[in-house]
């Protein structure tokens, strides 16, 4: 299997912020970048996120299309297998993470929760519950 296939690029204001959040109550692992760059990769199990601050990295226009969007709401929520969920569920929430909708059985056959980042940004974290 060649790649990753998608890693989702989570724009932020802050690499710092982001960081202790991404890597604090997420619990993701930083696998390169840190502190002081524009571009980090995180992981959580499976799951591959990059976080990136606003630089010229591209053209003017989409570098000011970026600046633009920075902070604006959006409907998107990015899918994070968890096997730990309902520890990991109750440990965000302990930690005072804003959840937007708590740890529940959907119709799809599968448990998840949502939780909003320190920039709005929605990910969903969600197991597909064992059968007994």
């Amino acid at each position: 299997m060649p790649g990753w296939g998608v890693i989702p690029s989570i724009r932020v204001r802050d690499m710092t912020e982001a960081l202790a959040f991404y890597t604090g109550q997420l619990e993701f692992t930083l696998d390169s970048g840190g502190e002081g760059t524009t571009n980090s990769s995180l992981s959580r199990g499976d799951a591959r996120v990059m976080v990136e601050t606003a630089a010229d990295h591209y053209g003017d226009d989409y570098n000011a299309a970026i600046r633009d969007r920075l902070g604006a709401p959006s409907s998107i929520a990015l899918y994070i297998e968890a096997e730990d969920l309902t520890a990991f569920h109750a440990r965000l929430k302990a930690s005072g993470a804003r959840i937007i909708d708590p740890l529940a059985d959907r119709p799809w056959g599968q448990e998840e929760f949502t939780v909003e980042d320190h920039e709005g940004n929605w990910l969903t974290f969600w197991r597909k519950p064992s059968r007994v």
